[in-house]
């Protein structure tokens, strides 16, 4: 979506989303000389403004918070792509792997 588009569904200033911009708290694509948005920058834009005006948390805490969302969402991708390794081993080997996890959760 191009930026009129996504101040508008965002709900945002544009001094506001400048802000955004140069801080790298949103990092849209840029192509041939312009942003462009999809519907995670919205998501972030929205979890953004949240944080601020519901929450009142400051700049620095935006910082902190996002980073963290940031790696929630690397985990995120590092865990589903283990999952996938592990559908593609042999049962036997799999419930190794579980019987392993189970042991050591005990401990």
């Amino acid at each position: 979506m191009d930026e009129r588009e996504f101040l508008a569904r965002a709900d945002l200033r544009p001094d506001r989303l400048r802000i955004w911009l140069e801080t790298g708290s949103l990092a849209p694509s840029f192509r041939e000389g312009v942003w462009h948005y999809c519907e995670i920058d919205l998501a972030r834009a929205r979890l953004i403004r949240d944080l601020q005006d519901d929450l009142g948390i400051n700049d620095e805490g935006i910082a902190v918070v996002l980073d963290l969302v940031d790696q929630v969402g690397g985990l995120r991708h590092v865990l589903q792509a283990v999952l996938r390794a592990l559908r593609a081993q042999p049962d036997a080997i799999r419930r190794q792997i579980a019987d392993d996890c189970a042991a050591r959760s005990r401990t």
